[in-house]
């Protein structure tokens, strides 16, 4: 059948759900001008036009004007806004000129950098979005959900998600769960038969619509798109709750209450300021009100709000860039305070890469028979490609294992075709087909020993398949039992196979890390516990850690499941309600959990926990779209990769803090002592405002760009809530690095006029005041190149060195450029009141800055003692 096309502009309307329910399939694919061989690419793209993209609530585009506007307004901005009415009202429109050009430039540069940081959330967004796997052209390939249109042919199958509100064509044991709709958490049955909705009803509850948002749980279908976007089941969900706002993180809260303290402390020194120059001097009160406005401005952190957003996108990229796709920003800054990490094995902790190592009968014999080969071949989901087979890796080994052995798992099938199934989940633990064999139905099982032997009604095994299974456990393989029997009867036990999956070779690193890094670690696994203990001890785990069991798992109160929790613990033969618990009793505890996962029944679990992280390469779609960071490679040491990266962007964070606070001090002492001694003012307010928005800018974004520090995973996790601006840091900052960088400034200054033949308790000339000044700003840039290198971790030379971060480099370069070129270029020297000097003075810059790092260097000593 062609691909089904319409004249342009003929795309059908999107008819009621309920009209499509009473419809039998071919007339749903009639009703959207549809066939089962899709539509053809010219008329999905007039469809798309017409309808828009498939998102639930088609994103509000931030208005450009509004994001712009909104850097101009928040608590800072408006400080300066304060301060340039204040310097009007002195009578310096210069200086109020200057202070408003200062809130522009800050402001446009916020902006591009917010703009460019919502660019990288995202792309990232749009790596980790929901998949479909649609019919287009009279082929089937993977396309973002985002691209479907009404008309469209999808293929669902366990582990989905339901990309749009569709019509079901062909179904096959299909069941839904439909949680994130109607909050019912029963999976329901799904058929294409038609029906109608009854009164009070609603279109969920049709049989034969598949909404979007659902999660497939088991089964596959066939089916035709018939709603997509805002017009659909979960389009029409998410407009009710479109107006409501996210929180603040709480790093966004301790900026925000940052930035708050910031601009009254401002305002209490101006206020200060104008108080002690009226008491103290017999200064005007208008240029008392000068002063008081450089006070102001020299207190305002202008970059602090922007750089935020900056650095958590550049986190983000940067944990893309280390295989940890990021989905919510927040992630970003909670991972670095994860405290346990609740992983699961096979692909995470393993390669993922099965193999079939043995085979074992109840008689003891090691050859696999007919009826083994045809369960292996028949109990079995792995699609073939090209000479290889592709699904679920038990499947895949399993049916290369039958390939091996002479059988054809493809022409099994074709003879035998499947009649029913009950497809493997985490409570049954095992999965059985029906087939024709000889005119009977007969039924194929495998599954885990326990699940079988159930199923099988024996109360113990034979003897040669105990020994098996003992060895096997021991040496951390994993097993299967096939079984096989009239359908409807009681199946007979056939064999068992020994399926091997390597540890990752990274795994064991890893978990060493974490242990350096105060990071506790808990495997969570539905595998024998022999299996788990002997892979756990082979990547690290304490010999003595505890294999804990599902049904003992039950036994415990929370308060005992907590305290087994402060050690290495197994849990193996775990189902996915006791997983949620086990998270739940640990965030009660205290504890930031992350938790992996790969199914359908993880999602809870992965909602539940700090971070959720989902596995990209195994991983459905289900657990994607609730966990918050997707790994590409499903491997346990990208986790702790992320833990570094979100460890490292806080101290980054901190990092830009203490720089810029620094500078703050430096500017504030020149008019502290201005008050109080008969002097010049030694630093002018534009100068202040150059270092604010000039010569601090680019080294304090580039240390937000700074690598994780070697010592960041040496150190036990620190609490979300724990302040920025911590009690050492503020210490640091105030009393140490922003007292030095404050009297290399006045050092400059009254080392000019010592050079210039003044001398101690003499007056000081006010004709060289403006070269006095300029020494002023050269000596504090000299301390602030000193500053970022001692903001800075690791030994003094990696402190140093340039190659390690270019941004550094760059800022660095851009930093004495500028304070030269302020210094020197005509014209923009007299706007900064500052005159050129004796170029021998410049010796200043690299003086100060040594002295600066020298400093630190005997602090860091001390500290360490």
């Amino acid at each position: 059948m062609a691909p089904s096309h319409l004249p342009p502009g003929l795309a059908p309307e999107t008819p009621d759900l309920g009209a499509i329910a009473a419809m039998s399939p071919p007339a749903r694919l009639a009703a959207l001008a549809s066939s089962l061989a899709g539509l053809d690419s010219p008329e999905a793209r007039r469809r798309l036009e017409r309808w828009g993209p498939n998102e639930p609530v088609h994103p509000q585009r931030t208005r450009p004007l509004f994001a712009f506007a909104a850097n101009f307004v928040h608590t800072l901005a408006l400080l300066l806004w304060f301060a340039a009415g204040l310097a009007f009202a002195a009578g310096a429109p210069e200086l109020g000129g200057a202070i408003i050009a200062v809130v522009a430039v800050n402001g446009a540069f916020a902006f591009v950098q917010e703009y460019r940081a919502g660019q990288v959330i995202e792309g990232l967004m749009r790596s980790v979005a929901v998949q479909a796997r649609v019919v287009r052209d009279g082929s089937e390939h993977l396309a973002g959900a985002r691209d479907l249109v009404p008309g469209d042919i999808v293929h669902i199958a366990a582990g989905d998600i339901v990309p749009a509100d569709c019509a079901l064509l062909v179904a096959d044991n299909l069941t839904l769960d439909l949680s994130m709709i109607s909050g019912e958490t029963i999976p329901v049955e799904r058929t294409p038969e038609p029906g109608s909705v009854a009164q009070g009803e609603s279109v969920v509850d049709l049989a034969s619509i598949a909404p979007a948002g659902a999660a497939v749980v088991t089964g596959s279908a066939e089916a035709v798109v018939c709603a997509t976007g805002p017009q659909s089941t979960m389009g029409r969900v998410a407009s009710l709750v479109e107006g409501v706002e996210r929180g603040s993180s709480m790093l966004e809260r301790q900026v925000g209450q940052l930035s708050r303290i910031t601009a009254a402390i401002a305002v209490l020194a101006g206020a200060s300021t104008l108080l002690l120059a009226a008491a103290f001097t017999s200064t005007p009160f208008v240029a008392s009100l000068t002063f008081a406005t450089g006070v102001i401005v020299a207190l305002v952190p202008e970059g602090l709000l922007p750089t935020l957003s900056v650095s958590l996108a550049i986190g983000a990229r940067r944990m893309a860039e280390r295989g940890a796709a990021v989905r919510r920003l927040s992630a970003v800054e909670v991972v670095g305070s994860v405290t346990i990490i609740c992983t699961d094995k096979t692909g995470t902790l393993t390669e993922n890469s099965i193999s079939v190592l043995g085979f074992a009968t109840p008689d003891g014999l090691d050859k696999p028979t007919l009826e083994a080969l045809a369960c292996a071949s028949l109990c079995n989901d792995a699609r073939q490609a090209g000479s290889t087979f592709e699904g679920d890796p038990i499947d895949v080994a399993l049916a290369h294992w039958a390939v091996a052995q002479g059988a054809d798992p493809i022409a099994l099938r074709g003879s035998h075709p499947r009649l029913a199934d009950i497809p493997f989940d985490a409570h049954r633990r095992y999965m059985s087909v029906t087939v024709e064999v000889d005119g009977k139905r007969r039924d194929y099982t495998k599954g885990a020993p326990e699940a079988v032997m159930a199923l099988a009604r024996l109360d113990s095994w034979p003897e040669p398949l105990a020994r098996a299974l003992d060895e096997a456990t021991a040496n951390g393989d994993r097993v299967l039992v096939l079984a096989s029997g009239d359908s409807g009867g009681t199946p007979s036990v056939i064999g068992l196979v020994r399926l091997y999956d390597p540890p990752r070779p990274e795994a064991p690193a890893a978990i060493a890390a974490c242990r350096r890094a105060g990071v506790r670690v808990a495997m969570l696994t539905g595998d024998h516990p022999a299996t788990a203990r002997s892979l756990a001890t082979r990547i690290g785990f304490d010999g003595a850690a505890m294999a804990v069991e599902g049904h003992a798992l039950d036994t415990l109160s929370d308060t005992a499941l907590a305290r087994l929790l402060q050690h290495d613990v197994i849990f193996a033969r775990i189902d996915p309600a006791q997983k949620l618990r086990i998270v739940t009793v640990l965030r009660r505890s205290g504890e930031v959990v992350v938790v992996t996962g790969d199914g359908i029944n993880d999602a809870p679990a992965l909602r539940a926990a700090d971070v959720g992280v989902a596995m990209g390469l195994r991983g459905t779609e289900v657990a994607k779209q609730a966990a918050d960071i997707v790994l590409a490679d499903d491997n346990f040491a990208t986790i702790v990769a992320a833990i570094e990266e979100g460890r490292a962007i806080r101290a980054n964070i901190r990092r830009f803090v203490s720089y810029v606070f620094t500078s703050n001090v430096a500017e504030l002492a020149p008019f502290l002592l201005y008050i109080f001694l008969p002097i010049p003012l030694p630093l002018a307010v534009v100068q202040v405002l150059a270092i604010d928005l000039g010569t601090d800018l680019l080294p304090a974004l580039a240390l937000g760009t700074e690598g994780a520090s070697p010592a960041a995973m040496q150190a036990r996790p620190e609490l979300p809530s724990r302040p920025l601006l911590t009690r050492a840091l503020f210490y640091r900052t105030f009393l140490f690095y922003g007292v030095i960088e404050a009297l290399l400034g006045l050092a400059a200054f009254f080392g000019y006029y010592f050079a210039a033949g003044w001398r101690p308790f003499e007056g000081l000339d006010e004709s060289l005041a403006r070269e006095a000044s300029t020494l002023t700003f050269l000596g504090i840039v000299s301390g602030q190149v000193g500053c970022l290198f001692a903001c800075r971790d690791g030994s003094l030379l990696k402190r140093l060195s340039l190659r390690s971060n270019g941004w550094v480099a760059v800022g660095l370069a851009f930093e004495l450029a500028l304070a030269l070129g302020l210094v020197y270029i005509p014209g923009l020297n007299h706007v900064f009141s500052m005159r050129p000097v004796n170029p021998a003075w410049l010796l200043v810059l690299p003086a100060g800055a040594t002295l600066f790092v020298a400093l630190d260097w005997l602090r860091r000593i001390g500290v360490s003692e």
